[in-house]
């Protein structure tokens, strides 16, 4: 492989997973847990007719409603994030190694027009005399 740039991705695939696993393992299943907890809904106050328990109870209700909607946000956006630096350490490996392939054409193209100038200008000099060596009275 040709010398030049190389992107680690090991970090990102590594977070990629830590995400993934984080969001799967523990957020979810948390989660899902609450869900099934509060799946019967809110039970404090229903015995009691008090105005004062009802308000509490229907902030009660709303405040979960939206922490069930923050988390639902959240793990959405751990996914697509998770995603992302997947696919990011896969771009960035697929780049290094196209580039190297790259490079190393450029590399032995230039190797080949070396020795295919040093080989022309071999060829022109054969038989010419060269006033270094005393060619002129080799020509003689």
């Amino acid at each position: 492989m040709a010398d030049g740039i190389r992107v680690e991705t090991d970090g990102l695939t590594k977070f990629s997973g830590q995400v993934q696993d984080d969001t799967t393992h523990t957020l979810e299943s948390g989660y899902s847990a609450a869900g099934v907890d509060l799946a019967s809904g809110v039970q404090f106050g229903a015995n009691n007719a008090s105005g004062s328990v009802h308000a509490a109870k229907e902030r009660y209700v709303e405040s979960l409603r939206l922490s069930t909607q923050n988390v639902e946000a959240y793990l959405r956006a751990a996914r697509l994030l998770a995603a992302a630096a997947a696919n990011v350490a896969t771009v960035m490996d697929g780049t290094d190694s196209r580039s190297a392939d790259r490079a190393n054409t450029v590399r032995d193209a230039l190797i080949q027009a070396v020795l295919d100038s040093q080989t022309e200008r071999e060829g022109a000099l054969d038989g010419h005399p060269t006033t270094r060596t005393g060619g002129a009275e080799a020509a003689l």
